[in-house]
């Protein structure tokens, strides 16, 4: 969860860069081109918390050569992807550096130096811990866990980033409808999951035609074909701490999400972040399954 990407072609730099990085805690994803860095950027920029580019470098995978139009083809993809993303240059050439720190004033750039590459880490290590993504996903560790072990795909991780991102800080009513959309969404998107990695806690006739899931038949199935605190009949998938859970997530997103020309109560940022919660705690659920 401490990671950056280092876009380099020479393998003995790469392995010791990233023993140099581990040393501090940060893990390095390494590509060779500026193609493979198009292969992580912008899909997976929720990964990582910068980037360092090698001056010199392949344009596509299969290049024999480095080429000079690298950097600048590099920054310029970086610039329309991801403009804010942290970046930093090195080289092993010291007349390379002093050409280019001239065009690129407002670029961080560094020579790969034994002292030049300490600050360079200093630089990392600064961006990964305060990278907003890297931050949540170090505080609630135990949730983000289910995406490493890979039992829950990129994009749920994605949306459960968002809901994490805006919930806990949001407090005006008007915005709490995308909130809770996204809330119920990911609910929703957390039984399909275990669906497709175990069919008896979640059956395949528990998911109508339409992608929807059946909602109340699929409490009854998880509590043992009852409902609490009726004694179960069969396999109980689900305590009934995680079934009350699971319904007030459920029914108070479903309420809120709709608009009611009669409604006289309207709920605060307190329930969003206690139904923030609540998914959180079964994403932890899940993870048995």
């Amino acid at each position: 969860m401490n990671s950056i990407i280092l876009i380099d072609d020479n393998q003995v730099f790469i392995n010791d860069f990233t023993s140099e990085a581990y040393a501090r805690g940060i893990t390095v994803a390494p590509a060779k081109s500026l193609e493979g860095l198009k292969k992580i950027l912008p899909a997976f920029e929720h990964n990582y918390a910068a980037v360092v580019l090698d001056i010199k470098c392949l344009l596509t995978d299969d290049q024999a050569k480095e080429n000079v139009s690298f950097i600048t083809a590099a920054l310029k993809y970086l610039d329309s992807s991801v403009p804010q993303f942290p970046r930093f240059i090195m080289t092993g050439d010291d007349s390379e550096f002093d050409t280019l720190k001239r065009y690129y004033t407002d670029e961080k750039m560094f020579t790969k130096k034994p002292d030049d590459q300490d600050k360079l880490l200093d630089e990392l290590y600064y961006c990964v811990q305060n990278a907003v993504t890297l931050k949540i996903k170090r505080e609630f560790h135990v949730v983000f866990e289910i995406f490493q072990i890979g039992k829950m795909n990129d994009t749920a991780e994605q949306l459960l980033l968002k809901i994490l991102k805006v919930g806990f800080m949001e407090k005006n009513y008007g915005n709490f409808k995308g909130i809770l959309a996204d809330i119920r969404s990911f609910q929703e998107t957390i039984y399909k999951s275990i669906n497709i990695r175990n069919k008896a806690v979640v059956p395949d006739n528990m998911i109508k035609g339409s992608g929807m899931i059946k909602f109340n038949d699929l409490m009854k199935h998880l509590c043992g074909g009852v409902v609490p605190p009726t004694v179960p009949v069969g396999r109980v998938y689900q305590v009934p701490t995680i079934f009350y859970l699971a319904n007030t997530i459920y029914w108070s997103s479903s309420e809120y999400i709709h608009e009611d020309p009669n409604r006289q109560f309207f709920i605060t940022d307190l329930t969003i972040k206690s139904l923030i919660n609540g998914v959180l705690e079964l994403v932890v659920w899940s993870k048995q399954y």
